[in-house]
């Protein structure tokens, strides 16, 4: 403050003064900076070609040596699977996965986890994974890879995905006779989709040694026996041998990212190999467009953000990352039109196998983890990426308008013996004989009013995150996505009137629009380094609003006063996120008449809200606490703003007779 308040920057200062006179057109300027960066991202002469750093990687240096009855066993052992799940419509044939992975001379293991379900009403749901070792036979059992498939029961409304299984045991039977690995080879058949990967990395790395059973509501249990420090991890997702493309999926929890020199080796293996392959890759009817390199770059570029922002991972590969475990899926898509080539059933599952051995003997060469390349990036084109260094200038010019315009809110207030200074001059002016003592009541500001106010806003926001856990919020008959609904609904219902029943003291508006607007920037900024889409997403859509919330009332219109009132209505947490699922309910139902579409919409918000909080607790998804305790207050106190109806500065210090209708004045004595 007392660097801000020295009175070699007040508002004396002309830049200050200039600044101050035109904040909204500086703020704006900064805003319009910062949206044209991005765009200009898309353009081919502000991003980079891919390459790899990792020179231990050698990609496709060695002749793959899988052959074709590596093929015909996964054919083989796909009938028999099918075969199996005639008997097992809705659970796991363990048995029979247990079985072939002994059969192939692998150290065979059984995993079972517990979920107690937090919404359940103490019901525990278990499953089981099973996973087999290759142990090392050149070293030590210090370092290991992990290959996994998930496997989906036939009663799954997902796409069927049986075909996973098959492909990793045909390989399985292929690296058990090879002795070149280095490195511990994991093959991982997991249960339940991304609550099996969970339970297994959690049991790898901690088990329940640490763990308060009575309140976790995952118990991984703890593994019979470990490979190596797991190094890198390939999850298999394969509709059908008979394959068309493969989608490199590399979004992981709360928007992190493998490796970018994982994701340019697998992009190399699979085009050795003459797959088509890619991020975002589409069916081969869909790859013909008239669009330009500019536009397609740029839709890339928000496909890839708008996957990242919601925090959720778009594979198994997606948990590996919280363990410092670089992981990415190979989602393999079948051919609409099985064509098999004469004499050769199923010839299209050999490419797919060679190129995940390429990928399997590269990593096998790694002397470290990855490290050398970046963590932080954005794919533009298959060949084409951005760093951190270049994308990352658009947030921050984003997020300068809340800094900028807190430093001239600050600057424009008044110290406080230039406010007794005037007012002793203005009772000069009035001709009496009277001197302000200045060492009497002074005009302060609310320093701790506002923080109080802040502490009430920043509570709301916590018990978004506790209250609906609680066993007394439990114990009532409602379904997760209606008692999580209702709970923030109340919340935000306390947030919004709370401006009409607490009043702050003079200087106490001021003083928080300056507090929101720091806060509100640094929270940007945190957000934006750990998941850069969210918030440069939440930058761009709230910056505009956060921009045309005047200081003094007399700078700003009716009209204006009552749009911007309307905006941040619209802006509610609840209400953004109904109308992003309304907009992805249009897109995708477009059929639909418009009142179905929206009690679809509100229908799919309240499950929305409960899977995030159920995310946060089982996976430590960071989106539903993000929004309940940096948002949610945020948007309290940018309502309180709103609706405020401040008084230029000189009216804290009138100095009318009238106590009634003006505040008291400074104490004066008599000469």
């Amino acid at each position: 403050m007392g660097l801000l308040s020295d009175p070699s920057i007040s508002t004396q200062s002309k830049l200050v003064d200039g600044l101050a006179r035109h904040v909204r057109k500086v703020c704006y300027a900064l805003y319009v900076a910062g949206v044209v960066w991005f765009f200009c991202l898309a353009l081919p002469e502000f991003n980079h070609g891919t390459y790899l750093s990792e020179n231990a990687l050698s990609p496709g240096l060695v002749y793959p040596e899988i052959r074709i009855d590596a093929n015909r066993l996964a054919i083989q052992l796909l009938e028999e699977l099918q075969r199996e799940r005639k008997d097992h419509l809705s659970t796991t044939p363990h048995a029979w996965i247990a079985a072939k992975m002994n059969e192939f001379g692998l150290e065979t293991h059984t995993h079972n986890y517990t979920l107690r379900y937090p919404f359940g009403g103490g019901k525990e749901y278990h499953g089981k994974n099973i996973y087999g070792i290759l142990r090392a036979p050149r070293i030590a059992s210090t370092e290991g890879i992990v290959f996994a498939a998930p496997y989906r029961a036939a009663s799954s409304v997902h796409s069927d995905i049986s075909a996973s299984v098959p492909l990793l045991l045909a390989f399985a039977d292929f690296a058990r006779r090879k002795n070149y690995w280095a490195k511990d080879l994991v093959f991982l058949v997991t249960e339940q989709e991304q609550l099996g990967m969970q339970a297994w990395l959690e049991a790898y790395h901690d088990g329940d040694r640490d763990l308060d059973v009575s309140k976790a509501y995952l118990r991984p249990g703890n593994l019979p026996a470990r490979a190596g420090s797991l190094q890198a991890a390939l999850n298999i997702e394969v509709q059908d041998l008979e394959i068309d493309h493969v989608d490199v999926r590399i979004e992981g929890l709360n928007g992190k990212l493998p490796n970018l020199d994982m994701f340019n080796l697998v992009q190399r293996i699979m085009a050795r190999e003459g797959i088509a392959s890619g991020y975002k890759q589409a069916p081969r009817k869909k790859r013909r467009h008239m669009q330009s390199v500019f536009e397609l770059n740029l839709r890339q570029m928000l496909t890839m953000l708008a996957s990242q922002s919601s925090g959720v991972p778009n594979g198994n590969h997606g948990l590996f990352h919280r363990y410092r475990i670089d992981a990415l899926t190979i989602a393999a898509n079948r051919r609409a039109t099985h064509a098999t080539l004469k004499g050769s059933p199923g010839s299209a599952a050999v490419p797919l196998l060679k190129a995940i051995e390429g990928i399997a003997r590269s990593l096998n060469n790694l002397l470290e983890r990855f490290h050398q390349s970046f963590f932080f990036y954005v794919i533009v084109n298959n060949d084409r990426y951005i760093s951190i260094g270049d994308y990352m200038p658009a947030l921050v010019a984003l997020v300068a308008c809340a800094f900028v315009k807190a430093y001239l809110t600050w600057s424009t207030l008044p110290a406080t013996n230039a406010e007794l200074e005037r007012a002793a001059g203005l009772v000069r002016e009035q001709g009496e004989e009277e001197e302000l003592d200045t060492d009497g009541d002074k005009f302060e500001l609310p320093y701790g009013s506002v923080l109080i106010y802040l502490t009430a806003t920043l509570l709301i926001g916590f018990l978004c995150n506790v209250l609906p856990l609680q066993q007394y919020f439990l114990e009532i008959p409602m379904g997760a996505a209606p008692l999580t609904t209702s709970v923030l609904s109340f919340l935000s219902l306390i947030g919004f009137i709370l401006p009409f029943v607490v009043v702050l003291p003079p200087g106490g508006l001021e003083l928080l629009h300056v507090a929101f607007l720091l806060t509100y920037g640094c929270a940007l900024i945190v957000i934006g380094l750990l998941n850069f889409a969210l918030g440069f997403f939440a930058a761009v859509l709230t910056v505009p609003l956060v921009v045309a919330l005047e200081t003094k009332e007399e700078n700003s219109r009716s009209t204006l006063r009552n749009t911007i009132r309307l905006a941040t209505l619209a802006m509610n947490p609840m209400m953004v996120i109904y109308v992003i699922v309304l907009a992805m309910t249009f897109y995708q139902f477009p059929e639909l008449p418009l009142q179905k579409i929206m009690l679809r919409a509100a229908t799919a918000a309240m499950d929305a809200s409960a899977y995030g909080l159920i995310d946060s607790v089982i996976y430590g998804n960071w989106l539903y606490f993000v929004i309940c305790t940096i948002f949610l207050p945020l948007w309290i106190i940018c309502w309180t703003l709103a609706l405020s109806k401040r008084r230029d500065y000189a009216d804290y210090l009138d100095f009318d007779e009238s106590p009634s209708t003006s505040p008291q004045p400074p104490k004066v004595k008599t000469n």
